[in-house]
C-alpha cells in the first residue's frame, strides 16, 4: 500500500495560447524507502485530463503511474443556503403566528357581537318588568363597548406586524432564491503520481497541464518619426480558469488550432449525370424519400451510406481526441517570452504586458488615385525585419507624435511588408482634366475612332520633398471588335499593368508641378454602340 503524500505545488510558470493556456507547478518533498503515492490537489476543473504531464527530478526513485481525478466539494454557498432557508422558516411562522392572533381577535368580536344582542334582548325584558334600573344597563353598555374597541385596537397592531413580517418574509425568500439558483457542486482535479523510492531522497515534482478559458490578443502602439516606424507590441491576456496565477514566468505562444483536428486531404471531385432516387417497394411500409438513399455521382463516385449508417460514422467522428496544442520556438509556432512576471486573476479582467519594442525602417510617399478622388493619401510602407510574427489586431497610429486614428494589423511574418495609412495630405494638390475628346466620322462598311486625352496635374506645397504614386487607367476591351490602344504617354509610367492600369512613380521639389499626360483610342466598327466609355 503506497503511503499518500499531500504536496504543495505553486504555479511557477504559464503559457498562453491563442484559445488557452499551459500552466506549470512545481514542488520538492523529501521521501523515505517504499511506495508513495503523491496528491496535488485544486487543480482547476477546467484542467484538460488529457494534456497532464508530470515530471520528477531526484534520485534513488522512478515514477510508476500519474492518475486524474474530477472531485466534488462541498459549495460554500450551501451552508449559507441552509441559513437562509432557516430564516425564511422562522419569518413564515411569525407570519402565521400574527395570522392566528388575529383569527382570536375575530373570534372575540364575533362573541362579543353575540352576547351584546343576547344581552339588549335579556335587559329590555329585565327592565320592563323593573328588574334592573338604568345604571346597570349603562354600565353593560360601556363594558361591551370598551372589549369592542379593545379588540378592534389589537387587530390594528396585529395588521401593522403582519405587514411588515409578510415584508420580511418576501426579503428571506428572495434571499433564499438567488442563493439556492448560485449554489452548485464546487469542481476542482487532482493529480495523483505514484512513486517507488528505493532510498531516502529529495525531489522536484513538475505538473504541467492545459485549461480552457483563455485568451490573449495582440495589441499595438506604432510612432512613425520621419522614417523610422516604432512598434510597441503588447498583449492583452484575459482568464476565467478558476484559478489566480501569481507573478511568474509568461510567454505568449502564437500557437492556434487549425480549422480541423486533422490535416485537410483533398479527396477526388466527381461529376456526373443525375440519376433518379429509387423508389422504395410499397411493403417496407415508409416512403420513397425515407428508405432511398444517394447514388454515385460518376463512374468510380463515393456511395453514402443509408442514413443509419451516417448517424453512426458521425457519432465515431465526434468521438476523436483533440488535438493539444504545445509551444515551440521553432516551425509553425513562435513563443514570446514577456519581459516582466505578470500577475493574472481569474476574473476575467484584461491585462496588457508589453511583447516587444523595437525599430523598423518606412519608406513615405503619396498615393493619388485622381479618377477616384482628387487627393493624395500619405501611406508608409514598413518590412517587418524583425524575429517577431504580427498577428492580427488592432493599432494606435502616431505620426511626428499626433495621433493619427486606429487601424488593424493583418498577420505579417517575418520579412514581410505591410502598409499605414496616415490620412489625406492637403499639401499636395491633385488635378485631372479631359483635354480631348473626339469621334471620327464612319465611311461606308467602315469604322469609328475615339481619340481621348487626360491631363493630371501634382503640385508639391510642403517644405520638402515628396515620393508620389500616381494611378490611372485606360479602358479593357470585352469584345474583339473593340480595340484599345494607348496612344501617347508624357512622362511613360513607370509599369503598365495587364489590366492597363498606369503608374507613375517620381519625386516632386517642394513649390514644384508635375504634368502627366495619356492618350487613348477606341475602335469599333460603325454598326457597334459603345457601353462604359
Amino acid at each position: 500500500m503506497a503511503e499518500g503524500i499531500d504536496l504543495d505545488a505553486p504555479i511557477t510558470a504559464v503559457t498562453v495560447f491563442r484559445d488557452g493556456a499551459r500552466v506549470v507547478r512545481t514542488g520538492t518533498l523529501t521521501a523515505n524507502s517504499g511506495m508513495r503515492q503523491v496528491t496535488i490537489a485544486g487543480l482547476p476543473a477546467a484542467a484538460d485530463p488529457a494534456s497532464v504531464r508530470v515530471a520528477v527530478r531526484g534520485h534513488h526513485l522512478a515514477l510508476l503511474d500519474v492518475q486524474v481525478h474530477k472531485r466534488f466539494a462541498a459549495d460554500p454557498r450551501r451552508e449559507d443556503a441552509v441559513r437562509l432557508r432557516a430564516q425564511a422558516e422562522e419569518r413564515r411562522d411569525e407570519v402565521q403566528a400574527l395570522d392566528d392572533a388575529d383569527a382570536a381577535e375575530q373570534a372575540s368580536l364575533a362573541f362579543a357581537g353575540h352576547l351584546s344582542q343576547a344581552a339588549a334582548t335579556a335587559l329590555a325584558r329585565a327592565a320592563s318588568y323593573g328588574r334592573i334600573g338604568l345604571g346597570e344597563i349603562d354600565e353593560m353598555a360601556t363594558h361591551l363597548t370598551d372589549t369592542t374597541s379593545a379588540a378592534l385596537t389589537r387587530r390594528r397592531e396585529i395588521a401593522a406586524r403582519r405587514r411588515v413580517a409578510h415584508r420580511e418574509l418576501e426579503a428571506a425568500e428572495q434571499r433564499l432564491a438567488s442563493s439556492e439558483k448560485r449554489s452548485k457542486p464546487a469542481q476542482y482535479t487532482d493529480v495523483s503520481a505514484t512513486l517507488e523510492v528505493t532510498a531516502g531522497t529529495e525531489a522536484e515534482i513538475e505538473l504541467s497541464y492545459h485549461v480552457s478559458g483563455v485568451s490573449w490578443r495582440p495589441l499595438y502602439d506604432l510612432g512613425l518619426a520621419g522614417e523610422r516606424l516604432t512598434v510597441n507590441y503588447l498583449a492583452e491576456i484575459t482568464q476565467r480558469t478558476g484559478e489566480d496565477w501569481p507573478a511568474v514566468p509568461l510567454v505568449a505562444s502564437t500557437t492556434r488550432q487549425g480549422e480541423h483536428q486533422r490535416l485537410p486531404e483533398l479527396k477526388p471531385w466527381y461529376v456526373g449525370r443525375l440519376r433518379p432516387y429509387p423508389m422504395a417497394p410499397a411493403s417496407f411500409g415508409g416512403s420513397a424519400e425515407q428508405l432511398s438513399y444517394d447514388e454515385p455521382v460518376g463512374a468510380g463516385g463515393p456511395v453514402q451510406a443509408p442514413p443509419q449508417f451516417r448517424a453512426v460514422a458521425v457519432s465515431r467522428a465526434a468521438m476523436a481526441e483533440p488535438i493539444v496544442a504545445e509551444v515551440s520556438e521553432a516551425g509553425a509556432a513562435l513563443a514570446y517570452q514577456v519581459q516582466r512576471p505578470l500577475e493574472i486573476p481569474s476574473d476575467g479582467s484584461p491585462h496588457k504586458t508589453t511583447i516587444a519594442r523595437f525599430e523598423l525602417d518606412a519608406v513615405l510617399d503619396h498615393l493619388a488615385v485622381p479618377v477616384q478622388a482628387l487627393e493624395a493619401y500619405l501611406r508608409a510602407t514598413v518590412t517587418n525585419d524583425s524575429k517577431l510574427l504580427l498577428l492580427p489586431g488592432p493599432a494606435r497610429v502616431f505620426h511626428d507624435g499626433q495621433f493619427v486614428g486606429e487601424t488593424s494589423l493583418e498577420t505579417v511574418a517575418a520579412g514581410e511588408e505591410f502598409e499605414l495609412q496616415l490620412g489625406v495630405d492637403d499639401q499636395i494638390r491633385v488635378e485631372r482634366e479631359l483635354r480631348r475628346r473626339s469621334t471620327t466620322k464612319a465611311v461606308l462598311g467602315g469604322g469609328r475612332t475615339v481619340d481621348i486625352a487626360y491631363e493630371i496635374t501634382v503640385e508639391n506645397h510642403r517644405s520638402g520633398k515628396a515620393r508620389l504614386s500616381v494611378h490611372d487607367h485606360i479602358p479593357l476591351s470585352s469584345d474583339g471588335e473593340i480595340k484599345v490602344r494607348l496612344r501617347e504617354t508624357s512622362p511613360n509610367p513607370a509599369e503598365q499593368t495587364d489590366l492597363n492600369e498606369l503608374i507613375w512613380k517620381f519625386e516632386l521639389d517642394p513649390g514644384k508641378s508635375a504634368k502627366l499626360t495619356h492618350r487613348f483610342t477606341v475602335e469599333h466598327p460603325a454598326s457597334v454602340t459603345l457601353t462604359g466609355l
